[in-house]
């Protein structure tokens, strides 16, 4: 199992003191808009606006994973300009939540891959073999990451998804995968985690306006905490930036 990603996200961390991953998620679809001319516009003023987030945290936020409302809405080829720009700054985690059988899983993490991102986050639901372990092994090859998406933090998870967590931890770790997603209201969960495979890296979402405080994931043992509109919609990104690293750091 190449430890690359793992590498480049833990220098990525030492070089900014930091263990933010902003996650950018727009309220954004250019498609409502008939026009292209007009589609256009509405797309280059959300690129506009991820690129001055990242000059403006620069420095404070060692991460940035792109969720598919960006993707879909500005197309990968607007991404991977984005990523080219900025990944001297940051490490590049594409939020697909893959789920498919093994082969679909590939040719979509080629793509990814291609366009820049340095990892991405895949469901451990779909089970390893004929499914995570294509992307796993594409992985390896270009020394990219794979993160299995172990349990959720909004409400209707507990329905079905978190009710299994352990068995899908379990089939993240058979599958080799290079970190987990965790959320930070299981902090049980994410002390184990780190316990048993102290190697992966855990990213935690459910901070901020999803009610965990800042700080309590790393706390439990996570690698990093995902935050995205307590930032992105802040007045100001980085005087909140340095807000939420100053409560990490109690």
């Amino acid at each position: 199992m190449t430890e690359a990603f793992v590498k480049r996200a833990l220098e990525a961390a030492g070089k900014t003191n930091s263990r933010i991953v902003l996650a950018f998620d727009p309220v954004f679809n250019p498609y409502k808009i008939k026009l292209r001319e007009e589609r256009s516009e509405e797309r280059l003023k959300v690129r506009t606006r991820l690129q001055n987030l990242l000059t403006e945290l620069d420095g404070l936020v060692a991460g940035v994973k792109i969720g598919l409302p960006a993707i879909f809405g500005l197309g990968l080829d607007q991404i991977e300009e984005i990523i080219k720009s900025s990944r001297k700054s940051f490490f590049f985690i594409c939020d697909s939540k893959m789920a498919d059988i093994g082969h679909v899983n590939r040719l979509v993490a080629e793509q990814v891959f291609e366009t820049g991102f340095d990892a991405l986050i895949v469901h451990a639901a779909i089970g390893n073999r004929g499914a995570i372990d294509q992307v796993v092994e594409l992985a390896n090859d270009k020394k990219k990451g794979v993160i299995g998406l172990c349990a959720m933090s909004h409400p209707g998870a507990a329905e079905h998804l978190n009710r299994h967590l352990e068995d899908l931890l379990r089939i993240a770790i058979a599958a080799e995968v290079h970190g987990f997603v965790l959320p930070a209201t299981y902090p049980d969960l994410i002390a184990r985690a780190k316990k048993t495979q102290p190697s992966k890296l855990v990213f935690s979402p459910g901070v901020g306006v999803q009610g965990a405080p800042f700080g309590s994931a790393l706390k439990a043992g996570a690698d990093f905490e995902i935050i995205g509109r307590s930032i992105a919609q802040a007045p100001s990104p980085r005087e909140k930036a340095r807000e939420v690293l100053e409560a990490m750091r109690k």
